[in-house]
């Protein structure tokens, strides 16, 4: 069996604490030694009460030869500061979506972990939902595909009300994982985009976003995304010539139809994805392989999100190659 990787997180947050969680109940193959968060004496009490180490400043946690890799679970404006120091460091690095909020920056990131050989990878838990799963082997036997659809309407959150001077809406802070998923479906082809988004005013942040997404070939992809004050909505939907599937990942069901006849409906016991992610991060550094999300994955969404922004702002048509 291999050794457990030595992990240090940096960001323990709403999705870092997750992180947190999972790592010190969970068999991942990832061993929490160190953490560092910016509200120092909740940092040092969590880590007092686990027996971890504790950094106020993430660099030296970085720097710490006894940590083999570094997952950052921070803000996005954060993500790409915190990884190249760390790439600069040799540890491997696992970064929260999205992996940038700009794809430049992506790109840098992406191009100093390729040029110092530094695994990097991005955490898009979604491909690791039974539903979508489920969905993706069964999209090859619904015949030549004529439609895909993605919703993802979340409940409005009173600690994530719109802050105005920034473009960190809906689409940066979840509807990544469907451009991710697109990204998945279609890989390395290239798009045309238009997008309409809906604000509440000019310099706040989205709140909801309609995006079409179409291949040279003209097969479309509708995706809705939007912060919602009624139930969520999370689902996916391919049609093909002889038949159709849909999958809600919040209620775990996958409906599949012929014509009009429902010919299955299962319900997929829920699994905790972070947990499954984690386990192949660590085990592809244990075992030397290729990350399944790559740092380029990432890369190929945040790409996605600007050509969404672009055409929303210009009105107009944008491709993404």
């Amino acid at each position: 069996m291999n050794a457990p990787i030595s992990v240090g997180l940096i960001g323990i947050g709403r999705h870092g604490s997750r992180y947190f969680r999972h790592l010190l109940e969970e068999k991942t193959g990832g061993q929490l030694v160190a953490i560092s968060r910016h509200q120092i004496h909740e940092g040092q009490k969590m880590a007092a009460r686990h027996g971890l180490r504790f950094f106020p400043d993430y660099r030296d946690l970085i720097s710490d030869p006894a940590i083999h890799a570094v997952l950052v679970v921070t803000p996005p404006a954060l993500n790409v500061p915190i990884a190249l120091e760390a790439i600069a460091h040799g540890k491997a690095v696992l970064v929260e979506k999205p992996l940038a909020l700009h794809s430049r920056a992506g790109r840098n990131m992406v191009d100093a972990a390729k040029h110092a050989g530094i695994p990097l990878m991005t955490g898009h838990t979604l491909r690791y939902e039974p539903v979508i799963r489920k969905i993706q082997d069964i999209a090859p036997h619904l015949g030549s595909w004529q439609i895909l659809t993605g919703t993802m309407h979340l409940e409005e959150r009173p600690e994530n009300k719109e802050v105005r001077g920034t473009d960190h809406g809906v689409l940066l802070e979840f509807g990544i994982h469907l451009l991710d998923w697109v990204h998945v479906m279609f890989p390395g082809e290239p798009l045309t985009v238009s997008a309409h988004m809906t604000r509440s005013a000019s310099d706040a942040p989205e709140q909801h976003a309609e995006i079409t997404l179409t291949t040279p070939s003209g097969l479309t992809c509708h995706l809705n995304i939007a912060r919602v004050s009624t139930t969520r909505v999370t689902q996916v939907e391919i049609t093909g010539a002889h038949g159709r599937v849909q999958g809600n990942w919040t209620t775990g069901i996958v409906e599949t139809w012929k014509q009009e006849t429902l010919i299955s409906r299962e319900i997929l016991p829920k699994t905790p994805t972070l947990v499954t992610m984690l386990k192949e991060f660590f085990h592809a550094l244990q075992t030397d392989t290729p990350l399944p999300i790559t740092g380029t994955d990432g890369l190929r969404a945040v790409e996605l999100a600007e050509a969404c922004y672009q055409a929303a702002q210009t009105g107009q048509t944008v491709s993404v190659t």
